[in-house]
């Protein structure tokens, strides 16, 4: 696959590309991957294909059907075509749209899966609804996101910050962005109440290694996984910049001497939909 990049928008997903999809999507993806079912002659789904993880490995699993993959970004949309090759437009097919409000009829796909799904929403609620109303009855949701505890180091940084400055604001903010990632239990609770039985949510952890704030703070894949989070939280108060400061201070100051590990909680919900 040779792709010359025309634009900065195109550059900026291929350096997605290089970056967030090996050490980061991929971790993910396998374990949706692991959990996926397909039927004879599957009709499958994918909320947020990017470009083109997983949606391009999960049509080399799919015999006599075919593969929708949905993404609201056409920069995505452009690189995952190309990766497609000659199966585009015959058994897989990329199209902008987004997870929450899906332009399909009720009852037609066996299989919606969505690798990553805090990436593109926060509206879980809407996602699974959709899900379910999309999905045949006895279809499999399949979706991963990270779970509470993840990049917990910083969190608690940012905790410290607002304390020893005062910052209430910064405090509420950072509560709210640590409690809108779901638990084992929570994600359960939630595929369940839109009406999937047989829910299992697999959870793992594993660790991201850093030199300084500069190296995590500057990374591909932090910029995509979690930056915009902490910079909104830092944005709750008059000096966003000078917090985020104070968290690159804390941790050069912190871990002199020592790599940085970041932690992260996968999870992947599995669930059928009620017959």
């Amino acid at each position: 696959m040779t792709i010359t990049p025309h634009d900065a928008s195109l550059e900026q997903a291929l350096a997605y590309d290089a970056a967030f999809v090996p050490r980061f999507a991929q971790r993910f993806g396998e374990r949706l991957l692991l959990a996926l079912d397909l039927p004879p002659k599957a009709n499958v789904l994918d909320l947020v294909c990017r470009t083109g993880y997983p949606a391009v490995q999960v049509l080399d699993r799919v015999r006599d059907g075919r593969v929708i993959a949905l993404d609201q970004d056409p920069r995505f949309l452009e690189l995952a075509r190309a990766r497609a090759g000659i199966d585009l437009g015959r058994r897989i097919f990329f199209k902008q749209g987004s997870p929450t409000s899906l332009g399909f009829s009720d009852e037609i796909f066996t299989n919606v899966i969505g690798n990553l799904i805090d990436r593109v929403t926060a509206d879980r609620a809407s996602v699974l609804a959709e899900s379910a109303r999309v999905l045949r009855p006895g279809g499999q949701v399949a979706l991963t996101l990270p779970l509470r505890g993840s990049f917990l180091e910083v969190i608690d940084l940012l905790r410290e910050v607002a304390l020893r400055h005062d910052l209430g604001r910064l405090s509420e903010r950072v509560e709210a962005y640590a409690n809108a990632m779901p638990t084992v239990e929570t994600l359960r609770a939630e595929l369940e109440a839109r009406g999937f039985e047989r829910v299992s949510v697999d959870a793992w952890e594993f660790s991201l290694e850093y030199a300084s704030a500069s190296d995590l703070l500057g990374d591909p894949l932090i910029q995509a996984a979690a930056l915009a989070e902490w910079r909104a939280c830092a944005e709750a108060t008059d000096h966003p910049d000078e917090v985020m400061a104070e968290l690159r201070r804390c941790i050069d100051t912190y871990f002199e001497g020592r790599r940085f590990m970041l932690s992260v909680v996968g999870g992947c919900a599995v669930g059928l939909r009620v017959g």
